[in-house]
């Protein structure tokens, strides 16, 4: 891939999670990755009948705030809020085409993740923040959160290099339904979507 990958911090991203995805992105990519830059997510985008922020809305927001240098590479926003998108309840993350950018919701990822403890925790923080570390993870549990991450992150890369869904279900670019549809995958491309890059 001919593309430098911008990773854009968006709100409270632990920093080795940044790390971890700078290490091992170039690996599936062939390319340089950088972090391009911090970005607020406003509370206005939190949607209170849902309880979610609005994908949608949330990459527009991106779309706004990024520079015409940044517009030339891909940008992939990582999240640390629950977002919807149209008529689905949640969704792991979206992508645009033109300007290349996706984002993803790595909350759903987290190995302790559940809705009653996602609600109790928004009640407790108005603004929507979401303590996403009250529970130390193990590191068998570190490792499949941050396996389960960059899965998704690749897999909204390859949409922004406008790759589709694939049926091979090992492939990074299946659909990404529920975790267990992310689990099962592996962290490469086949080799048609490998040729399609």
């Amino acid at each position: 891939m001919d593309r430098n990958i911008n990773i854009l911090i968006l709100n409270d991203i632990n920093n080795n999670i940044i790390r971890f995805l700078r290490k091992r992105l170039p690996e599936i990519f062939n390319s340089s990755v950088t972090v391009s830059k911090h970005i607020i997510i406003p509370s206005y985008l939190f949607n209170c009948d849902k309880k979610k922020y609005d994908g949608k809305k949330v990459l527009k927001f991106i779309t706004d705030n990024i520079t015409l240098k940044e517009v030339k590479n891909v940008n992939i926003g990582i999240f640390d809020r629950d977002m919807f998108s149209g008529n689905l309840d949640y969704t792991f993350g979206l992508a645009s085409l033109f300007p290349k950018i996706g984002v993803v919701s790595i909350i759903r990822l987290h190995p302790h993740f559940n809705e009653d403890y996602f609600s109790r925790g928004l009640r407790k923080r108005k603004s929507g923040k979401f303590p996403l570390f009250v529970k130390r993870l193990s590191m068998q549990e570190k490792n499949i959160y941050y396996e389960r991450i960059l899965k998704e992150t690749s897999h909204i890369i390859g949409h922004t290099l406008e790759l589709g869904h694939c049926e091979n279900k090992r492939c990074i670019m299946a659909p990404s339904g529920t975790i267990m549809d992310i689990d099962q995958k592996d962290i490469i491309f086949c080799s048609r979507c490998r040729n399609l890059i």
